[in-house]
């Protein structure tokens, strides 16, 4: 199987675009439920998607710095 090539500025900034992008989602809906009075089926499935999208991001972004830190490559670059 041929895996997708990401240029390298994508594939970091990847995990944070999910987390802005469930950030403005789950606020979206949060906005229109407060407005409506109430929430409505499609904003508090919006509201479940926007947290998975946000969970995806930080568990990315907390996976890559760990990689990082226990990283071979890391500890031989800095001596």
């Amino acid at each position: 199987m041929r895996r997708f090539w990401w240029p390298e500025p994508l594939y970091e900034a990847r995990p944070y675009g999910a987390l802005m992008l469930g950030l403005l989602v789950g606020a979206v809906s949060v906005a229109h439920s407060v407005a409506g009075g109430g929430w409505d089926v499609p904003f508090a499935v919006a509201f479940a998607v926007g947290c998975a999208v946000m969970a995806y991001g930080g568990v990315v972004v907390s996976m890559r710095y760990a990689y990082r830190r226990r990283s071979r490559w890391q500890r031989e670059r800095r001596h």
